[in-house]
């Protein structure tokens, strides 16, 4: 990726030091791959889809952001 900016390199990247690394894992919901962050126990927020189906990304269950079961998971 090239970023063309007016700005100071400086300015650019001030507090990308301070950013955390949010550590997720892949798993299969109800058959359809994702990748998960943990929320709680027994539950993960769905960061990204990995199917290659486009009838997967047409789910209303299952969206980045949605927040699933991890017993359903395998």
């Amino acid at each position: 990726m090239i970023l063309y900016t007016p700005m100071q390199l400086e300015l650019v990247l001030e507090g990308l030091e301070q950013m955390k690394h949010v550590s997720t894992r892949k798993v299969d919901v109800d058959g359809v791959p994702v990748l998960i962050q943990d929320t709680g126990p027994g539950e993960g927020m769905v960061v990204r889809i990995l199917s290659t189906d486009p009838r997967d990304y047409l789910r209303t269950d299952l969206y980045p952001g949605a927040v699933v079961e991890l017993f359903k998971c395998t």
